[in-house]
């Protein structure tokens, strides 16, 4: 079967031109992107909840809007998809659980609203794991991750069901949500761009929330471009041009952020590094001690904070509904205590300012987005293996979370040619991890096209013998 065209496939900036020119239309794009669905979702499995129907009728009003003359903007007409955390009007949530949680949803919020005042058309929901509290849930296997058409292979969490319906192409862009990686983990895995935002650059009210100290919003896209696009879309500003790649300085860690990692990613990387140097870029060392205090963090704090927020007599009622790797997580929570629970977040707050003192000068953090390739989940059968898993694979992009900043991941797997004996290794994907100061959103982007514009992207998976399986 031969799959239609993927609503991205163009770049962002080509479909909003097509669509103002009228050689497409949101109707064609949204039609494309319901073909795919139909032809690769048996598969797949990246959606908890799809409107056709629905999806279908908003961009046919979304056209006559566009007829009558209006313009919402380079946005108005994308078919998008939303993380199954989101509130949407007239769709259902989960947060991925079995448990009773419908008292506990918020209404439909900000960013949703954002997304619909600028012309987007929502599919549907994507799957995510219980309440994004790791990227993994024994009883509920994820997303196939589109890398490998024969077995299935580990795909990040926990908006991984978003990450999927971008690397497959079933939307024009995705929407995630970020705490601990959770959109820079799968997206590195996945071979996408993922895009977290600065926790308070777009607000999280119409979010079912995890941890409010660390949460945060975060795209999936086809290139840094598309996610640039995005973020001044809905942001209302003019698109910034790349920055210059010569005029940038970027920090290596040297410690922490460089170990574990798999030999096929670090090859990536240091070609990355390799060329940014090449290209005039200035890269540096420097030391990021707080980043091993992650794990005590994460570990206690944000299953506490999710506890909090369901209560502990509902978690304690439906206990046995949780996934098996959730409720290993939330069982920490109980035993956490408020005097425990106020000196990480005040060391938290100790941790941003020594880091943000120790940025002074330098425009991103570079560094592997993921230690390791997307492995088969076949290896992935106890709460101790997904545990193991669950701290390696996202060593490298809690820290962000943890000292506040702003991320992206950029596929860089084709960089694995530079090292002869490598590429067929460095085919599955590999994340290259830039990190930024708090509130520097647009800074971030524009560097990230700039770098991307250097290093290339590679290709995009080909579906077909997935197509109707």
């Amino acid at each position: 079967m031969t799959l239609p065209t993927a609503p991205a496939a163009p770049g962002l900036q080509a479909v909003a031109l097509a669509l103002l020119e009228k050689r497409t239309s949101a109707v064609e794009l949204t039609q494309a992107a319901l073909a795919r669905i139909t032809a690769l979702e048996p598969r797949l499995q990246a959606f908890m909840h799809l409107d056709a129907a629905r999806a279908i009728a908003h961009a046919q009003a979304i056209d006559g809007l566009r007829a009558a003359g209006v313009n919402l903007g380079p946005l108005m007409g994308m078919p998008v998809a939303v993380k199954d955390l989101f509130s949407v009007g007239g769709m259902p949530t989960t947060a991925g659980s079995r448990l009773e949680v419908q008292d506990l949803v918020p209404p439909q919020g900000s960013f949703v609203d954002a997304l619909l005042r600028a012309g987007c058309i929502i599919l549907g929901k994507t799957r995510t794991t219980e309440f994004a509290l790791g990227g993994f849930n024994l009883s509920r296997p994820p997303p196939w991750n589109p890398c490998d058409v024969q077995q299935p292979r580990m795909t990040g969490g926990s908006s991984h069901g978003s990450a999927v319906a971008m690397a497959a192409g079933l939307a024009g862009f995705t929407v995630g949500s970020d705490t601990g990686g959770s959109v820079r983990w799968p997206a590195a895995l996945c071979g996408v761009v993922g895009y977290k935002a600065s926790s308070s650059h777009w607000p999280g009210d119409g979010v079912f929330p995890l941890s409010p100290e660390l949460d945060s919003i975060g795209l999936f896209t086809r290139s840094a471009h598309d996610a640039a696009l995005v973020h001044a879309a809905l942001g209302g500003h003019a698109l910034r041009p790349p920055s210059s790649v010569q005029a940038l300085t970027l920090a290596v860690p040297t410690v922490h952020f460089m170990d574990q990692l798999d030999e096929p990613v670090l090859h990536c990387f240091e070609a990355a590094v390799a060329r940014l140097r090449a290209a005039g870029a200035r890269v540096v060392a420097a030391e990021t001690p707080e980043a091993g205090e992650i794990d005590e963090i994460f570990r206690s704090l944000v299953p506490a904070d999710l506890l909090a927020f369901l209560g502990r007599d509902r978690v304690t009622a439906q206990f046995d509904r949780l996934d098996a790797v959730a409720a290993d997580r939330l069982q920490v929570s109980f035993e956490v205590r408020a005097d425990d629970y106020a000196k990480m977040l005040a060391r938290r707050r100790e941790v941003q300012r020594l880091v943000a003192e120790r940025s002074v000068g330098i425009d991103a953090w570079l560094t592997p987005t993921v230690p390791m390739l997307p492995q088969p989940t076949a290896q992935f059968r106890s709460v101790a293996d997904v545990a193991a898993w669950n701290r390696r694979a996202t060593r490298n992009t809690r820290p962000g979370n943890l000292f506040g900043q702003c991320g992206i991941s950029l596929p860089i797997q084709h960089l694995g040619a530079d090292h002869p004996g490598q590429a067929s290794d460095a085919a599955l994907p590999v994340g290259l991890q830039l990190c930024a100061a708090p509130g520097q959103d647009r800074e971030l982007l524009t560097m990230a096209c700039a770098i991307e514009d250097l290093l290339g992207r590679p290709s995009a998976p080909i579906l077909d013998p997935l197509a109707g399986q």
